[in-house]
């Protein structure tokens, strides 16, 4: 079983439901039945700036984040809300859809999933796609 835990520090209405159905989703596709505790940080551009600068030493916003935990904490997961309204602008979908694609992102780091080399971001996009089918 998977539990969300959800820190919202914006102003911007988070999907809970829909994160809730998507993490239990992937758990059941990758056959995961481990008891996991998964933190959602939702924050502003400035806050998700200063932690792309002390964790991946670049010094700009970026939508989403993720650091792996310990125990029964599987990790946390940083997303920028107002970069997640950006983009579901520019791609021309909800909010909430955007939303759910970043956790997908996080979650699937936190699971092992890269896209620094080319074969592993074709193997991550894959899966992203086909859990967001689903």
């Amino acid at each position: 079983m998977i539990k969300a835990e959800i820190n919202n520090q914006t102003d911007f209405r988070i999907p809970r439901k829909q994160i809730d159905s998507l993490l239990k989703l992937v758990q059941k596709k990758i056959k995961t039945k481990k008891q996991q505790i998964v933190s959602l940080g939702f924050v502003s551009p400035s806050v998700i700036k200063k932690l792309n600068k002390i964790y991946r030493k670049k010094d700009q916003a970026t939508d989403v984040l993720s650091f792996a935990g310990e125990g029964e904490t599987m990790g946390d997961i940083i997303i920028c809300a107002a970069i997640a309204e950006k983009q579901a602008r520019q791609f021309k979908h909800s909010f909430s859809k955007e939303i759910i694609r970043l956790v997908l992102h996080g979650y699937l780091h936190l699971l092992g999933y890269d896209h620094e080399k080319k074969g592993e971001a074709r193997k991550m996009e894959a899966l992203e796609k086909s859990l967001l089918a689903s």
